[in-house]
């Protein structure tokens, strides 16, 4: 087999995913667009998802990993998902009433918001704040307290693959009232108690079994967002797509081919020690970030791969255009100091990163 791959999406993950189908014997190069006589479209972030574009290339044809529009749904629409999770007893926080008046309580925008329509509110000043500025319908639910990973599988049509355990830091700095950005570090495996792999094995057939039962016609990944409480794994969310960053920790962990995992069924195999990814961002995000500053890579240094999310490149030269800004990735027995150094060696007007973050 030898297939013209298209990814679609231009940021940090969909450069990881680009990474892995180039390292894959099974594809002869990637095209631009999947107008260019792609074999297969693997779709990145979720817009063209919920846009429908799966299912119009599947229709022509072509073989597509992606989430169908209307399983989509689970993550453009969080009613849709509370519908799916309540039909198929699978835990989730249980819906308040909007006015209800004990914090901290979760608010969530129905729609899709880019990371940016849930918030954890502790007081009804906040709440009447963030209310006001995200889109209708919103909606108000318990807060639930624990450690949370992320856990991205692969339906092929008849099952889950699913690969290991992530965790993320979606806060901008370790307070907990700072912004949620969508991800300013992730690392895999994370290291679960026997009690929490067999809860997890549990959910987990849990989702199989709901996609089946609903006639889910799709090749594409579901992206579980779970809280350990209650002595149980809780969904908080459901993406259609691969997390980021939690997928560039991923891929650079696999130990066999990602595309015979997407085509021809392989359970994941994992490389020794951990995987983590430290995000670059630029001052101001997620609301306003700096752009426009040049970023010089360290030379001497080829322990950390790096993928560009918001930059632009002029001349030859790098500059910074957007919030997060650069990914970088390692595989180790502690990645995140290795990831830390390498940050400080950048040269970039107006860089943040989160140096507090660890896995041990």
């Amino acid at each position: 087999m030898s297939l013209k791959v298209c990814v679609v999406g231009s940021g940090a993950r969909e450069e990881a995913i680009k990474d892995a189908v180039l390292r894959s014997p099974l594809c002869e190069k990637l095209v631009q667009s999947p107008d260019d006589g792609a074999d297969l479209i693997i779709f990145g972030p979720e817009q063209p998802i919920c846009d429908g574009l799966v299912d119009y290339y599947s229709s022509k044809g072509i073989k597509c990993i992606g989430v169908s529009k209307k399983f989509s749904r689970l993550e453009s629409s969080k009613i849709f998902a509370k519908r799916f999770m309540v039909n198929h007893g699978i835990k989730c926080a249980k819906l308040l009433p909007v006015e209800y008046d004990i914090f901290p309580q979760v608010v969530k925008s129905d729609g899709l918001c880019k990371g940016k329509g849930v918030k954890v509110v502790y007081s009804q000043a906040e709440k009447d704040e963030f209310t006001r500025k995200i889109p209708k319908p919103y909606f108000i639910e318990e807060y639930l307290a624990g450690d949370e990973i992320s856990v991205m599988s692969y339906f092929n049509g008849q099952k889950l693959i699913n690969f290991c355990p992530a965790r993320d830091f979606k806060r901008l700095t370790s307070d907990i009232k700072s912004p949620n950005t969508g991800g300013m570090g992730a690392y895999c495996p994370v290291d679960l108690s026997d009690v929490q792999l067999k809860k997890l094995n549990i959910y987990l057939n849990l989702l199989q079994n709901a996609l089946i039962d609903e006639g889910a016609d799709f090749t594409g990944f579901i992206y579980s967002g779970l809280i350990w409480a209650r002595d149980d794994w809780y969904v908080l969310e459901y993406n259609v797509r691969l997390g980021d960053p939690e997928c560039q920790a991923i891929l650079n962990y696999l130990d066999n081919d990602f595309l015979s995992i997407l085509l021809n069924n392989e359970e994941p195999q994992y490389k020794t020690g951990y995987s983590a990814c430290l995000t670059i961002a630029s001052e101001g995000y997620p609301d306003n970030p700096i752009k426009g500053a040049q970023i010089i890579l360290p030379q001497d240094d080829d322990s950390v791969k790096v993928y560009f999310a918001g930059v632009k490149v002029e001349n030859n030269e790098i500059y910074s255009n957007g919030g997060r800004v650069l990914s970088l990735c390692t595989v180790g027995e502690n990645p995140f100091p290795v990831l830390k150094n390498f940050a400080e060696k950048i040269q970039m007007e107006h860089k943040i990163f989160r140096n507090d973050i660890n896995i041990f």
